[in-house]
């Protein structure tokens, strides 16, 4: 198949989002440190400690502090830290295959103009992933098919198509191709949807949203998970999400699958 891009494990950033003293963290390094195609690795932190440099040292990893914390500012301060053309920001929690970069890089060097590359995934309940995917995971699946059909990730669209029952790109596995960002990348304006609304806005871009079909990263649900702490204290995610449905629909229509679609909050 044909290439229309060189990017290689030099062009590659990992950003490790690490705060607090997650138990998780060293087997989050370790997975990203046994890379068939070795990326850039950096670890950045808004809440540095001797947990967090310790492991940093271990594992000779330099550390960037955002002095300014807070869960959107985290990210947009992780993603600012790499040089290269390629990021991901990695959830300290999470455990990616070892094949993930070089699989990325492959299906990113075949598309003409990408934006984003993301992959399918399991989900991680303690220490054991599923031997099934969750029904979270078979519904986000289904919502991807139509990218299954060559060339449809390319159009405004096959973009639209995917995205306007709900949110099915998996924040976490995502690379993100940085020319190809917004100036402001997560809006602060958004808690719980940040990612979705990125999405939506970058799907009006020319360029392509690249899908790699192989379950690539595990992905950790547990109480301590941002997401999760936040949904059980606030409503701000049916807000947000119903404010982005109406991008792709008229309120009217919106309101009858947010009926739905917020009922997916119980699997977090």
């Amino acid at each position: 198949m044909k290439q229309y891009n060189h990017y290689t494990g030099k062009d590659f950033t990992i950003v490790i989002c690490a705060y607090g003293t997650c138990e998780y963290l060293e087997k989050c390094i370790r997975a990203i440190k046994r890379q068939t195609v070795k990326p850039k690795v950096l670890i950045s932190t808004s809440t540095p400690n001797g947990h967090i440099c310790g492991l940093a040292e271990k594992y000779h990893i330099e550390v960037r502090v955002n002095p300014n914390g807070g869960h959107v500012r985290d990210y947009n301060f992780a993603i600012r830290q790499a040089s290269t053309e390629l990021c991901m920001l990695a959830h300290q929690d999470d455990l990616i295959e070892k094949t993930f970069v070089e699989q990325n890089l492959r299906a990113l060097n075949r598309s003409k103009r990408p934006i984003i590359s993301f992959c399918n995934y399991l989900e991680m309940h303690e220490d054991k992933v599923d031997k099934k995917p969750s029904t979270m995971v078979k519904v986000k699946r289904i919502m991807l098919l139509p990218l299954k059909v060559p060339g449809l990730g390319r159009t405004m669209f096959g973009k639209w198509l995917i995205q306007c029952m709900g949110d099915p790109i998996t924040h976490p596995t995502v690379v993100c191709v940085k020319k190809e960002m917004p100036k402001e990348i997560f809006q602060e304006k958004y808690k719980a949807s940040m990612d979705w609304d990125l999405w939506q806005r970058l799907s009006k871009q020319k360029g392509e949203f690249v899908y790699v079909g192989q379950v690539l990263l595990y992905h950790r649900m547990n109480k301590e998970n941002a997401t999760a702490k936040l949904f059980a204290h606030t409503n701000a995610r049916y807000e947000e999400e119903y404010e982005i449905m109406c991008r792709f629909w008229p309120k009217w229509v919106a309101k009858v699958i947010m009926h739905f679609y917020s009922k997916t909050a119980k699997y977090y």
